[in-house]
């Protein structure tokens, strides 16, 4: 894995739980719109007895995945967040955390770092090299 992709871990969770809360949500809609016919009530059938729990069950397994993925979230991003606050070079440093915990566009980094686009990229090209020597060996 490169240091890019490492330091991107962060966002991959964050839109793995994001996924993960709209099929819950998805699923929640399902089992509120779940009616029973007079029909289905009076005929036996070969199809799922218990929509309704079966949806349940769903919705339980879904939400367990859920607390897990936002529990290795968490821990993922704090131990991301305590290696880039090692970075000595304070530009090095903002520019990691700006783009890698907040998920920043880099046109906004530039422009709240008072500097160009290109140079951003420069500084965020810097900061990697940096990031990687002193980290490298955990993750590559």
């Amino acid at each position: 894995m490169d240091t890019k992709t490492y330091l991107g871990q962060i966002s991959r969770l964050n839109f793995r739980i994001k996924n993960k809360m709209e099929e819950i949500n998805q699923l929640r809609d399902m089992a509120c719109s779940i009616s029973v016919s007079p029909k289905e009530v009076n005929v036996q059938s070969s199809g799922e007895p218990d929509k309704m729990g079966s949806l349940v069950s769903k919705i339980a397994d879904a939400e367990a995945e859920l607390a897990d993925s936002v529990e290795r979230s968490l821990q993922k991003k704090k131990e991301i967040v305590q290696q880039i606050e090692m970075i000595p070079n304070t530009n090095q440093y903002r520019i990691l955390y700006e783009r890698y915990v907040l998920c920043k566009d880099w046109n906004v980094i530039s422009v709240e770092m008072g500097c160009t686009f290109r140079n951003a990229m420069s500084i965020h090209g810097r900061a990697l090299q940096e990031f990687e020597k002193y980290f490298g060996s955990y993750y590559l």
